[in-house]
């Protein structure tokens, strides 16, 4: 029985949503409101954090844009606050504990990213030039 390979199909970007594009932030938002650029700054802080958007999954990239979207309702709510405006403290518990959640995740992802000491290349490099010194290795 033989297998025959399947290939993958390519897809037209503009058979893709804007957001998938990276043309849209969110679908039906144009993007120039404050709320709207803190998000994209914060979806840009967060992605380089992690090594930068190109090498992010697709999960990944949903993490990054629900952790910016609770962190600008978060500061929303506290400038509430601030305001002297009242708030629910509940929706601000949830809130804090979503952002909570969502950061550590992105946290575990990126120490997970980085390795744990020298390439192999660098080790080989340390250990020829030591030898090379006359040092012991």
């Amino acid at each position: 029985m033989t297998t025959v390979p399947v290939t993958p199909l390519r897809v037209s970007p503009r058979s893709r949503s804007k957001v998938s594009n990276g043309t849209r932030l969110v679908d039906g938002v144009d993007g120039r409101s404050s709320s709207s650029r803190r998000f994209r700054d914060l979806c840009r802080a967060l992605a380089d954090d992690l090594g930068g958007e190109a090498g992010l999954t697709e999960a990944e990239r949903l993490t990054v844009r629900n952790a910016a979207a609770v962190t600008v309702a978060s500061e929303a709510m506290q400038g509430r606050i601030l305001r002297g405006e009242p708030v629910d403290p509940d929706e601000l518990t949830r809130l804090a504990n979503a952002s909570a959640r969502l950061l550590g995740a992105l946290r575990t992802k990126r120490t997970a990213r980085k390795p744990a000491g020298p390439s192999l290349a660098e080790y080989l490099a340390e250990k020829r030039a030591k030898e090379a010194a006359g040092a012991p290795s």
